[in-house]
């Protein structure tokens, strides 16, 4: 399905397209959404749009002047449509989704050729017209066979049977520089004029590799036996009687060589081969470049593709919607320095009236901490849905860890359960950063750590430790990626500068604090791409 773009337009009249690829797509004036916008009337976090199968639905994340839906403000999550139009601020954007269909683009090669690609080589010997008029019948003809292949294999497939069609060959191998090998060489392809099961073995003299990749020249020779350019070799050529070995490559990269020979005496080679074989390397170096640059593609694509899902999936395991319970405020973001990351945070309402509270960083970046991530995510949901005390709850998670993960994988977490009617908070912290209670007076305390880390060892205790917020009271838990954010002078944010932000901002919403602690970081740090995950989770008791 054709992929839903945004057409922004800003209030300087620029217009710009963004592509909505993603599970939660962020919209507002912080550099750490998906899509910054710099209009002074938009906050930093504004709005996000989530992809629900084919739906996408859009949502206000707590903006100071709201977000407009075809001229109708949004409280809630509505529904989006083709040629819909949303304002923020003073910027308007138009939700575009045709829904046509996209094929998957094919590479489409010429069957010209371009003889100033050519590798031309001083053993080719100056073409009457016959000669030259049947060489560019050949070129055409190679042009043409090779047009369709796609994958690098069917290329090298189909060069090798034209090698069978057009010389007197036994047997033909394709070869590849490689510096990691040995001879600098590997065997992109071979096989024999007579199909055989038995494995074959490709020798060939130093000499001819050191000729043609070095020197830059094709080897003929019709008695390789007495050819005295081939003789005292530490690679011997076994039984072979002719010989015919050009370079592959483009202009003087020389990236490989065809390779064929014959113990049939009878098969000499002759000039005319060595032509010919020339003018099939120089058509098929291109395309075989053009394959293996095609191959690389794919690689990337497949890879961009695997981590773009990787990435979706994560999302859909952070809380897709904020608690609704009378008299808090909550607020939570997660933001990756790679596509995927290692941080957790959320919000699992329980059914009385208490709600579970979670952060965890997990140790390392990237693809192998994201795993980790979604197994402490299956892990206390699995956990919390039992009903059990919160040290148990932990021990179980821990052990889980312990039995399913690497050793030098580890997790730090913060977990609280919140008694909504009394504000009684009673929580675990295990080897986490220390979270941050600011009260209604601008004094802080700060929730230490009391455990050991998950994952490292089996026999740990837990112990609950409790506090209590009161009305306007904020607490404030973050990953490291928050309090280490370093300045362009390697000086750490630090927990001192959080608590400063937050005390100076304490009769803002949670989704305002949220926001000028993003901004203060964004100052701090000179709007610098982050070297480390970023999450936040606001909890504000209004009342």
């Amino acid at each position: 399905m054709n992929m839903p773009k945004l057409l922004v337009k800003r209030p300087d009249g620029k217009e710009e397209v963004f592509r909505v690829d993603r599970i939660r797509t962020t919209i507002g004036r912080s550099v750490r959404n998906d899509i910054c916008i710099p209009d002074p009337f938009i906050s930093r976090f504004h709005a996000e749009i989530r992809k629900d199968g084919d739906l996408f639905f859009l949502r206000d994340l707590g903006s100071a002047n709201g977000t407009i839906h075809n001229n109708k403000p949004i409280s809630s999550y509505v529904k989006l449509s083709h040629n819909d139009e949303i304002n923020l601020g003073e910027t308007k954007i138009i939700f575009q989704d045709d829904s046509a269909v996209l094929q998957n683009p094919t590479l489409i090669t010429e069957g010209t050729f371009d003889s100033s690609n050519t590798v031309f080589l001083d053993v080719k010997q100056k073409q009457n017209e016959t000669e030259r008029k049947d060489l560019l019948a050949l070129i055409s003809k190679v042009g043409t066979v090779l047009l369709d292949s796609t994958s690098l294999e069917e290329t090298l497939n189909l060069i090798t049977s034209m090698v069978f069609q057009l010389l007197p060959a036994e047997r033909c191998a394709i070869l590849f520089r490689n510096t990691n090998s040995s001879d600098g060489l590997e065997i992109a392809t071979a096989r024999l004029r007579q199909e055989t099961n038995s494995p074959i073995q490709i020798r060939i003299s130093k000499r001819i590799v050191d000729e043609v990749l070095l020197n830059k020249r094709a080897v003929l020779t019709s008695n390789a036996q007495n050819d005295p350019l081939l003789s005292s070799q530490t690679i011997s050529l076994a039984g072979i009687k002719s010989v015919l070995a050009v370079p592959l490559g483009i202009e003087d990269d020389i990236f490989g060589m065809i390779y064929v020979d014959s113990p049939i005496a009878e098969a000499a080679f002759e000039e005319e081969h060595l032509n010919i074989l020339t003018t099939l390397a120089s058509v098929a170096s291109i395309r075989i470049e053009k394959s293996k640059l095609l191959e690389e593609k794919l690689q990337r694509e497949r890879l961009e593709h695997e981590l773009k899902l990787a990435a979706e999936i994560q999302q859909r395991l952070q809380p897709s919607k904020l608690p609704c319970i009378e008299n808090y405020e909550f607020e939570g973001i997660s933001l990756s320095c790679y596509e995927v990351g290692g941080d957790y945070y959320d919000f699992i309402e329980r059914d009385n009236k208490r709600l579970i509270v979670a952060l965890g960083d997990v140790s390392g970046k990237g693809t192998s901490a994201a795993l980790m991530m979604a197994s402490l995510h299956a892990a206390i949901h699995s956990q919390i849905s039992l009903n059990l005390e919160l040290t148990k709850t932990i021990s179980a998670v821990n052990k889980y860890l312990v039995d399913s993960t690497p050793q030098n994988c580890f997790v730090t977490l913060f977990i609280a359960e919140l008694d909504c009617e009394t504000g009684t908070i009673e929580f675990i912290s295990a080897g986490h950063e220390s979270a941050l209670i600011v009260r209604s007076t601008k004094q802080t305390e700060k929730l230490s750590s009391n455990s050991l880390p998950l994952g490292l060892f089996e026999h740990v205790t837990f112990e609950i430790e409790i506090n209590h917020l009161n009305s306007g009271d904020v607490l404030v838990v973050f990953s490291d990626g928050v309090s280490e954010a370093l300045s362009p002078t390697g000086e750490e944010f630090g927990i001192e500068r959080l608590a400063e932000v937050i005390k100076d901002n304490l009769q803002l919403s949670a989704a305002g604090l949220r926001d000028k602690i993003d901004s203060a970081l964004s100052k701090f740090t000179n709007n610098s791409p982050s070297k480390d995950d970023i999450t936040l989770v606001i909890v504000k008791r209004k009342a």
